[in-house]
């Protein structure tokens, strides 16, 4: 992670959760509160406000430079990934470089709003009773999903032609590969992430009058029974995400992916929590990479090659 006296961190920020190369991961969103709790845990102090990080999960954003949002979370994983493997020192001043990730469709006309929008000085904060300076000095911006691959790039480098598909929060971006290099003119992405079938699923559980948080949703699309199954609820969500699956291969496939004849990679955390979904529709040759921090070790790695460029 360290490099002489720069750290360099690897963060997916993702619209369902945040993750680092160290292997953090937290709910993308917080809660603001008016007083310091009783319990540190979790609890970022910054501009004399008090945030406690990863309790609930903000709306879908595409853009995530409009607000400070993101950033608030940033400094909580930073902060995560600095205590990562060695003691606490707070006497010293931080040089960060970021290495973060765009979907590919997004990357061209966004990669450098989010290069800026995190470079920044002298940076002083709390956060779990630990007092945190820093500066990050540069930030990377790379392609998600593509990242990810480079986790697993060996395998796949000399493949003539495969698909990827990334099912992340709110969106599913997808693309094809041939020998190792992206075909740009086959990227798309399409609005169908794991925040939607979790609202999708929130909404037929509330006609029968139960709510269940997205992670019990999560346990049950993962094949473990709820405590209490009252009016067949884990039937429910377990409709609702093979139609949502059903959904999700159709769109793929009509947007132009051969998924019968070529092999097709899918990553992110949605595709982990649908393995099972999309593996039973038995679609031709398919990998799914478990690794839920894949596209921020990924980030890292090759943050990494470009400082060794230099």
């Amino acid at each position: 992670m360290e490099e002489s006296n720069n750290v360099i961190i690897g963060i997916d920020h993702g619209n369902t959760s945040i993750k680092t190369n160290t292997g953090f991961e937290c709910k993308s969103g917080f809660t603001i509160l008016n007083d310091e709790p009783i319990t540190q845990r979790g609890l970022l102090n910054y501009q004399s406000k008090y945030y406690s990080i990863g309790t609930e999960r903000l709306p879908v954003k595409m853009d995530k430079t409009k607000d400070e949002d993101f950033f608030i979370i940033t400094l909580a994983a930073i902060a995560e990934s600095l205590s990562y493997g060695s003691e606490y020192i707070s006497t010293i001043e931080k040089d960060i470089t970021l290495s973060v990730g765009l979907p590919i469709v997004n990357y061209g006309h966004l990669k450098e709003r989010f290069k800026s929008y995190f470079v920044r000085d002298k940076i002083f904060y709390e956060y779990e009773g630990k007092e945190h300076l820093i500066n990050i000095k540069n930030c990377f911006v790379f392609p998600q999903s593509y990242s990810a691959l480079l986790t697993r790039y060996s395998e796949y480098k000399n493949v003539q032609l495969i698909n990827v598909c990334d099912v992340g929060g709110g969106t599913t971006d997808c693309f094809k590969m041939e020998n190792g290099i992206i075909d740009i003119s086959s990227c798309f992405s399409l609005p169908l992430g794991a925040v939607h079938l979790f609202n999708a699923i929130v909404q037929e559980v509330l006609a029968k009058g139960y709510y269940l948080t997205e992670s019990q949703i999560q346990e049950i699309i993962l094949g473990k029974e709820p405590v209490f199954d009252e009016e067949g609820i884990s039937q429910i969500a377990r409709e609702e995400t093979q139609q949502f699956t059903n959904k999700l291969i159709s769109n793929i496939i009509e947007h132009g992916l051969e998924l019968r004849i070529n092999p097709t990679i899918f990553v992110g955390g949605g595709s982990i929590l649908l393995k099972q979904y999309i593996n039973d529709i038995k679609i031709g040759y398919v990998e799914i990479i478990e690794d839920t921090f894949a596209n921020a070790r990924g980030f890292e790695m090759l943050a990494r090659q470009q400082l060794l460029k230099r």
